[in-house]
């Protein structure tokens, strides 16, 4: 694996998430209060990443089909979303269904999703 000194610019590293089809928009900003840390902190639990997997795949889904497709209890999806949504990261459209929040880049078929401060390959979390 190559190595690239720390002042590299991450658009000329090959691989990087700024050379990635589901790079964010030009202009993208950090959302504000979501901090790296945070956003760490939140990612740090595999039921939320099953969420968010399902979630960037584009539709917007109630709390039951939510259980169902990540095969977690209904009571441990509602802690997750109310953590993901506490931390911006999903919003809670009308008819309470979730989504991901409009700032965030999911690739096509929901296998990446890029968070601005890291992208996140979904399609590796075990079945």
């Amino acid at each position: 694996m190559p190595v690239f000194p720390v002042n590299t610019p991450l658009s000329s590293v090959p691989g990087s998430p700024a050379n990635h089809s589901a790079a964010a928009p030009a202009g993208w900003a950090p959302v504000e209060g979501v901090t790296l840390a945070k956003l760490a902190t939140v990612l740090f639990d595999e039921s939320r990443w099953r969420i968010l997997r399902e979630l960037a795949k584009g539709e917007a889904l109630p709390v039951q089909e939510l259980v169902r497709r990540t095969r977690r209890t209904r009571n441990s999806v509602q802690k997750n979303m109310a953590i993901l949504k506490d931390a911006k990261l999903v919003v809670q459209a009308y008819g309470h269904l979730y989504r991901l929040a409009p700032q965030f880049v999911a690739s096509e078929g929901g296998t990446r999703l890029d968070l601005g401060y890291c992208v996140l390959c979904l399609d590796r979390l075990p079945t």
